[in-house]
């Protein structure tokens, strides 16, 4: 069995403001999913089964390649919100700094925990592997795509990835030789 994980392609975000509220921040995550993309080709191997996220941006990836696919929430990225209500404005990389920082601690309280998602990422797993022998295609998103790696290796597939996986790029895990 091959599983190939591929991050959606890059985002192109057109916002110029430099410093957001917590109210701010909120939105322009929510407008991310539904910016343009940044397209380019790749070679895709033959699979039997697709899945996306249910966000725009990975469903619009796998339309651009051609690809006929299931969508399933299970794949979403990990969800990124303010994590304190404030009106001073910040950087928006700071507040994607510290948000996913409180995350990696399991300090966060408004959207899906450390635990939660590594659950999820095993649900993902279980979900590919319910297709044995097969090879599957998965369009997500980059820090879930690390989960769903780790999970995999976990379950005795081989691959590597990047440690912040790249737009675009095709990720090749394989079940190793018994």
């Amino acid at each position: 069995m091959t599983v190939y994980l591929l991050r959606h392609f890059k985002v192109l975000d057109a916002c110029a403001k430099k410093r957001f509220s917590s109210e701010e921040i909120d939105t322009w995550v929510e407008a991310y999913d539904k910016a343009p993309l940044s397209y380019h080709d790749i070679e895709l191997p033959r699979v039997e089964h697709v899945y996306t996220s249910a966000l725009l941006r990975a469903q619009r990836s796998a339309d651009y390649l051609g690809l006929s696919y299931q969508s399933d929430a299970c794949f979403n990225e990990i969800e990124t919100k303010a994590f304190f209500k404030t009106s001073w404005r910040f950087p928006k990389f700071l507040w994607l700094l510290v948000g996913r920082s409180l995350w990696m601690l399991d300090l966060v309280r408004k959207s899906e925990s450390k635990k939660q998602a590594k659950r999820r990422a095993k649900e993902a797993v279980d979900l590919i592997l319910s297709h044995p022998k097969s090879s599957i295609m998965i369009v997500t998103h980059g820090f879930f795509m690390l989960l769903m790696a780790q999970e995999l290796q976990k379950r005795g597939f081989k691959g590597e990835m990047d440690r912040v996986p790249k737009n675009g790029k095709l990720y090749t895990f394989s079940e190793k030789e018994r």
